[in-house]
């Protein structure tokens, strides 16, 4: 058994907090990882957040049974402008505070690059590179802790954490119960070792199954030699053995569905608890 969940703003053409909730429910989910600022743009800067609208939130979306259950604060992390980074953290840091209100588990972002506008560079992959993300994530680890909220980390080809070994090595050199690990299998994927993507599952939940605390599950094609996302159930992920070691490793983990939006989510949705059961 997996607790699915969507991204909020995979949901189109919500304008209210109520609107969306009703959304997520009429599809018959009951969990959300919801990026307030990509779902509603207008509802202000970081100093806009407060314990009165976090409230809110949670009392909007449990009216409809639905949970934030990750509240997505997805950022430049290791920005190389100390100015920025400093508001980035900043920034991350009142989410991590004010998650509670909103009825979040955790606050969750994928680690960025040393590029100022993300991308691919190889500087990415240093051990100076690596050694800098540390430091970041003991910094908002420390704040994690101290406001009893998870902090979860997501993996990328194109990040400083781009493997299971630098994973590994993240969750050695930060060794504390309120860092978790976004899982998502096929971030970690390329055209060469696509078919390996149920091994390199397997082989994580072996390595830091303890510190797994959500899956995102983003199906893919392989097409002119690149691998695209599309909704799940119309690619070639063998998603049905992904959820299966998840659900043995991690019963009533959250999954949370990417690339499938209101359209395809009926269909997708139908194939997860066809699976589910």
């Amino acid at each position: 058994m997996c607790q699915f969940a969507v991204r909020g703003h995979d949901m189109k053409d919500c304008q209210t907090p109520k609107e969306l909730a009703q959304t997520i429910a009429r599809h018959q989910l009951t969990n959300v990882q919801f990026a307030l600022t990509k779902s509603f743009p207008d509802s202000g800067d970081i100093t806009s957040l407060n314990p009165g609208m976090g409230t809110y939130f949670k009392q909007t979306f449990a009216a409809e049974g639905v949970q934030i259950a990750l509240l997505s604060c997805y950022s430049n992390l290791i920005h190389p402008d100390a100015k920025k980074r400093e508001a980035i953290l900043t920034r991350f840091e009142r989410y991590l505070a004010h998650a509670k209100y909103f009825g979040a588990v955790m606050v969750a972002s994928e680690t960025g690059s040393v590029l100022p506008q993300m991308g691919y560079t190889e500087e990415n992959f240093s051990d100076e590179t690596f050694e800098d993300l540390v430091g970041v994530i003991q910094r908002l680890v420390a704040y994690a802790e101290k406001h009893h909220i998870l902090l979860g980390i997501e993996a990328g080809l194109n990040h400083p954490l781009y493997s299971l070994d630098r994973i590994a090595m993240l969750l050695d050199r930060v060794p504390s119960e309120w860092l978790g690990i976004i899982f998502d299998p096929t971030n970690l994927i390329t055209i060469k070792d696509y078919q390996q993507q149920v091994a390199l599952t397997e082989e994580a939940f072996a390595r830091f199954g303890d510190s797994i605390v959500c899956l995102h599950l983003k199906d893919y094609q392989v097409i002119d030699n690149k691998i695209d996302v599309v909704p799940l159930g119309e690619g070639c992920m063998d998603y049905q053995k992904i959820l299966q070691i998840t659900a043995r490793h991690k019963p009533y983990c959250y999954v949370v569905l990417e690339g499938t939006t209101d359209a395809a989510l009926p269909r997708a949705l139908a194939l997860l608890q066809k699976e589910d059961h």
